[in-house]
């Protein structure tokens, strides 16, 4: 059976550079998030070729891009850190934070350990917790 199948909230014609290179793993986890968060995802980008830093989990299909829609980036912020935490993957998963993007939000990845980083009003890339605090601050 095809993994899109079993998910509630996502299907392969979203923006995932190439649906059927994403990691199932990724895809659940997803799901899952998106059901415990309770507001949808608008998926940026998926799997892709290039645009990410050199290693990045992008190239293996294991990470993705989004926007969790309906909910001020603070609220996000708090529903996606709850939901890691009740599922109990917050260790093991690489969790990017993109408070100045044009429409705030994250980068989630299944690499099987904790990361955690930001990019700050300049476009560097700093720690998960400087990002957010800058745009506390900002906003």
């Amino acid at each position: 059976m095809k993994i899109w199948k079993l998910l509630n909230n996502f299907t392969e014609n979203e923006d995932w550079g190439a649906s059927e290179k994403m990691n199932p793993v990724l895809l659940l986890l997803l799901d899952k998030l998106r059901d415990k968060v309770g507001h949808i995802f608008r998926i940026n980008c998926g799997y892709s070729t290039d645009g990410h830093a050199t290693r990045s989990q992008h190239y293996l299909g294991n990470a993705v891009d989004f926007v969790i829609l309906g909910v001020p980036f603070k609220q996000a912020h708090q529903l996606l850190q709850e939901a890691l935490l009740e599922l109990k993957v917050e260790d093991e998963v690489g969790l990017g934070c993109y408070p100045f993007w044009n429409t705030s939000g994250f980068h989630l990845d299944v690499r099987g350990e904790r990361a955690r980083w930001g990019k700050n009003s300049k476009g560097k890339y700093v720690s998960y917790d400087c990002a957010i605090k800058e745009w506390l601050n900002t906003y």
